[in-house]
């Protein structure tokens, strides 16, 4: 079994409201006309794993796996199959003596022998060699096939159609590299690649998920900069890092703390709700308790002693609120100083953030953020269930500050807006479930918020691209208020990628074949969702059943696979799931 982007969904990895919770506003203004900024170049700087790096032969050409691709340096396939046959015989005695025979050590080798392609030596330098594509013309001088494998990765299309690809740059860089190099590059990519390529005195930037990272750093070293940027949209920045990264720095992670999370929820949440997630949480008790946390506490030094320790991009990840502890744990010890170096002038920047924010802004720069909440995080995290956020980055981390309820909860009946940026008496910036106070946020009247929004996911949800985009391009657009009907402060998630495979299958299908009453039936299905895709104020309930209703059609008229559930398969889970909670009943109060 192999698990592509295993350990970046582990790290960055490894990002339904009702409608009495969202605004209801009336329809665009059909008077209203965009003014877009059609001239000024967009520079996109990436989120975690939106720029593949490759490993390199002795000639510098790119290693082929024998299967006519290439090896990727980052993300890396890991085979966890072989890690876990790499340490069975020391697991197989484990289980015999009922302790550990060395299986957290073969563990810890194993780990980072699968991480070979990242190694690095003290300094951060890379012990096997890689190539890190940054491709320095803009998306309309890319080959047919390097543009379609960009816009898979981050869909730019409707950037593209409103700028026009000349003037779209993205900005490649290394997602496990050196924060500062990384900065340097950025600043040396647009005054050396898009301003004289482009005739421009200025750029929007757009920087998403991992790319606030570089782009708090960017505002640190590069302040000449500021008279420069027209724009600057950040898009679920990680601007305070995300607690996941946190947690495997200090070593505070669920499975080691919660017996629950570790035997129950876990695999569930990674795998999925299925039988063979509950299979596995049953193979987990053959091991002694204390011998499996032994076991996967080693597994994660390993990962952050490898991975983690000599990245400063990935310890820039680190939350201030952790750094202190991680730093002492990891860095004081003197064996890594050019590191420590680097992320300590990465921590000052960050407490630097809103004073430069705030000299940007000056200078003339417009700024603004969209931010995802509603959910928890990824169940790696000690506190993942009460820390509000978007599964990769926590909320307060990706909206400058902002205040927030655990997920599910309110902040209050008689919770008021603490002000700090915003007093403005006209201006109620609390969400209407009562969950968000953006007043502690810098920006409360620039940014928009989307509930219950996987961070992941993020590049399938139209309306949120449709205001990125839009933000960066109208300048029309001031602030929240100055299109509620079509974009609200606060709205919904909402997916459209398997939507967009059901409507290619339904026009690619010969329809001459069909029963007018399916056809009936599919073209009405298909209407609602035109209908809802003409809306940029999502009901994601009705959303998701006008989704399914396309799925089910299609899947009856045999347009499509229909990939439903068996009967059998959703009563073995159910079964499994029932002798799991048993077993685990039986086996705490063996052990009281």
């Amino acid at each position: 079994m192999k698990m592509k982007r295993f350990i970046s969904v582990l790290l960055c990895a490894v990002m339904v409201l009702s409608a009495c919770c969202v605004p209801v506003f009336a329809a665009e203004n059909e008077t209203y006309v965009p003014d877009y900024n059609r001239e000024t170049p967009v520079v996109i700087v990436h989120g975690m794993s939106q720029n593949d790096t490759y490993v390199l032969n002795e000639d510098g050409t790119w290693k082929e796996d024998g299967k006519g691709g290439y090896i990727n340096g980052w993300p890396l396939e890991i085979d966890v199959m072989a890690l876990v046959k790499e340490a069975l015989p020391e697991m197989l005695l484990s289980i015999l003596f009922r302790r550990d025979m060395g299986l957290t050590e073969a563990m810890k080798k194993g780990t980072y022998e699968a991480l070979y392609a990242i190694h690095k030596d003290k300094q951060g330098n890379y012990l096997t060699p890689i190539e890190v594509p940054c491709y320095e013309y803009p998306m309309s001088e890319m080959t047919d096939e390097l543009k379609e494998y960009y816009y898979k990765l981050l869909p730019l299309q409707g950037l593209s159609e409103i700028v026009g690809e000349e003037n779209v740059y993205y900005f490649g860089y290394d997602s496990i590299g050196d924060v500062q190099y990384e900065t340097e590059k950025l600043n040396r990519y647009i005054h050396e690649v898009v301003l004289p390529q482009t005739g421009s005195d200025t750029v929007r930037i757009c920087p998403i998920s991992l790319g606030g990272t570089i782009a708090v750093n960017y505002l640190d070293r590069y302040p000449e900069d500021y008279d420069i940027i027209e724009r600057m949209v950040f898009v679920v920045p990680a601007l305070n890092g995300s607690t996941i990264i946190g947690d495997l720095i200090v070593g505070d992670l669920s499975i080691l703390n919660d017996d629950d999370m570790l035997y129950n929820k876990f695999l569930v949440s990674l795998l999925g709700d299925s039988w063979l997630s509950y299979l596995l949480n049953i193979v987990l008790r053959i091991l002694p308790t204390d011998v499996l946390k032994s076991a996967l506490g080693g597994l994660a030094d390993s990962l952050v002693e490898t991975a983690i320790v000599p990245t400063t991009i990935l310890w820039a990840l680190c939350p201030a609120e952790y750094y202190e502890e991680g730093r002492e744990k990891w860095l004081a010890s003197g064996e890594y100083p050019e590191i420590l170096e680097k992320v300590d002038a990465y921590s000052e920047a960050r407490a630097d953030f809103e004073e430069n924010l705030a000299a940007l802004q000056a200078a003339g720069c417009e700024v603004f953020d969209i931010t995802c909440y509603g959910g928890t995080m990824f169940p790696l995290c000690r506190e993942w269930d009460t820390t509000n956020g978007d599964g990769i980055v926590h909320a307060a981390s990706a909206s400058m500050g902002a205040t927030f309820a655990a997920p599910g909860t309110t902040l209050g009946d008689n919770y008021k807006a603490v002000g700090t940026y915003c007093s403005d008496p006209a201006h109620n910036h609390i969400s209407p479930d009562g969950s968000v106070d953006p007043t502690t946020g810098l920006l409360p009247c620039r940014t928009w918020y989307i509930k219950n929004q996987a961070h992941e996911k993020l590049p399938f949800n139209d309306v949120a691209l449709k205001l990125a985009f839009d933000i960066m391009c109208d300048e029309n657009i001031e602030d929240v208020y100055s299109r509620p009907d079509v974009y609200p402060q606060y709205n919904e998630g909402r997916l459209t990628n398997n939507v967009n495979l059901y409507l290619a299958a339904w026009e690619e299908a010969d329809k001459s074949k069909l029963p007018d009453s399916a056809v009936a039936a599919i073209e009405a299905a298909v209407a609602e969702i035109n209908a809802q895709l003409g809306e940029t104020v999502v009901n994601n309930a009705e959303w998701l059943e006008a989704e399914e209703a396309l799925r089910a059609s299609l899947a009856a008229a045999g347009v499509i696979e229909d990939t439903a559930p068996s009967r059998i398969e959703s009563f073995f889970t159910r079964f499994m799931a029932s002798v799991n909670g048993t077993v685990n009943s039986v086996y705490s109060f063996f052990t009281k």
